[in-house]
């Protein structure tokens, strides 16, 4: 029977959500900077590389704001697993007592 250390997976995703989480709230703060070069930007690009650029910025802010919440899913995900694994251990050791 495997091995599982509730505590660590819990853990786990608590660090997950609280390290990555954070980087990506920083690296959406900075997407909207990334949008102040836009109106330089149309002066001074072909039109087509303004355009993808302008398309880009919005994608990756939604994207940012997508994975956030993804990872604090993970972590709610991981706390309930370690809790039904507990859960499931204590069972079977009453079981076989």
């Amino acid at each position: 029977m495997p091995n599982i250390d509730g505590d660590r997976i819990d853990k786990l995703g608590t660090d997950i959500e609280s390290e990555v989480g954070d980087i990506l709230v920083k690296a959406n703060d900075v997407i909207p900077v990334f949008r102040t070069l836009d109106q330089t930007l149309y002066t001074s690009v072909d039109p087509s590389l303004a355009i993808a650029y302008t398309f880009a910025t919005s994608y990756m802010s939604s994207m940012v704001e997508g994975a956030v919440e993804c990872f604090t899913g993970l972590n709610t995900d991981l706390t309930e697993t370690a809790k039904d694994w507990g859960k499931a251990d204590e069972a079977a050791a009453k079981d076989l007592s």
